[in-house]
């Protein structure tokens, strides 16, 4: 590895690695995307149309890459099942690893990996970008600025529409197989959220509690809507209620994050474009964010944290142990459903 440059290599080419990993890597500073890895006959489509543009290499096996003294780091967005081979093969070879969410279907297997990547003297950076996207960056800012007083609460609700996720992650998929995965889809999905809480607030979550309902969906084929409800508090005594769904039609899809303060005001965050500072009367206050591509949620942002931090140049701002205490919470929608 030169001092100014991470050659960086990407698993993963589906819904997030191909649309935002990928190009991240390839624009962020000192940062050059070496080649992919191709599973699929469409990750080879897509693979081919990176080489032909932008001369990028093909490769079709983890272990060549892993040797590859011209590869500095990787980059694994597969599905859960992979993660910890690949990332322990990685690390073990000396690579710096950039792990998608969860790290691994099982905490103790997500552990291993920290405490190797440490003995190794690797970075090993959980995607956390939650942590980096526009909308709730604002948010901290507005609210460690005063905008609301003291917190007393939060409200976060995420809605996916049925159909879209029954694209990605069918029922007879791995995402729905516990074993594989570490849970459904909404223990999958949340530990973003329940990270970003912990940092929003600069504090730990102190409980969390779950109940769910999983449904078969009208006109929705091998799939299950689900609607999993928390209740959490957080260690500087906000409470919260915490809402995860993939039941509803296409239209009623949502992401909104409110936290509400002691002065009567609240911190809306809808999607990741806008913020709102809803006081008494027609007390508002409203930003309308445009964040563009892989930078709506943060992934182009982290991503090029985490090339500072390998070349050396930014101490990592979180570690794989803030990971794995969000993962603890969510493991309890699986293991301790109320």
């Amino acid at each position: 590895m030169s001092d100014n440059e991470l050659r960086t290599v990407c698993a993963g080419l589906g819904f997030v690695g191909g649309s935002t990993h990928v190009p991240s890597f390839r624009k962020v500073p000192n940062s050059r995307l070496v080649g992919v890895i191709v599973k699929t006959a469409q990750d080879e489509q897509f693979a081919l149309r990176q080489k032909d543009k932008y001369g990028i290499d093909i490769y079709y096996d983890w272990d060549v890459v892993c040797r590859d003294p011209g590869v500095d780091a990787v980059c694994i967005a597969v599905p859960t099942p992979f993660h910890y081979e690949l990332a322990k093969k990685a690390l073990e070879s000396g690579k710096h690893v950039y792990l998608e969410l969860p790290m691994a279907p099982e905490l103790s297997k997500a552990e291993e990996l920290g405490r190797l990547a440490e003995a190794k003297n690797l970075v090993l950076m959980p995607a956390l970008n939650f942590r980096r996207a526009p909308c709730y960056v604002k948010a901290r800012d507005l609210f460690e600025a005063g905008a609301i007083g003291e917190p007393i609460a939060l409200m976060f609700r995420e809605f996916i529409a049925a159909e879209d996720l029954a694209k990605q992650w069918p029922l007879s998929s791995w995402a729905w197989d516990a074993k594989k995965s570490g849970g459904y889809p909404d223990f999958t999905l949340s530990v973003w959220s329940l990270d970003m809480f912990r940092w929003f607030f600069r504090t730990e979550i102190e409980n969390a509690e779950w109940a769910a309902n999983y449904k078969s969906i009208e006109g929705v084929n091998d799939f299950k809507g689900y609607q999993t409800v928390g209740i959490i508090r957080m260690k500087n005594g906000v409470v919260g209620s915490v809402t995860y769904g993939s039941s509803v039609a296409k239209g009623q899809e949502t992401s909104r994050f409110e936290i509400l303060g002691n002065n009567g005001k609240t911190i809306v965050v809808d999607w990741n474009d806008r913020v709102t500072v809803v006081g008494r009367g027609d007390d508002k206050q409203f930003w309308k964010l445009e964040p563009n591509g892989p930078e709506a949620w943060g992934h182009k942002q982290l991503i090029a944290h985490f090339v500072q931090v390998c070349l050396g140049n930014e101490a990592p701002e979180f570690t794989y142990e803030d990971a794995i205490a969000a993962q603890k919470w969510a493991a309890k929608m699986v293991n301790e459903l109320i």
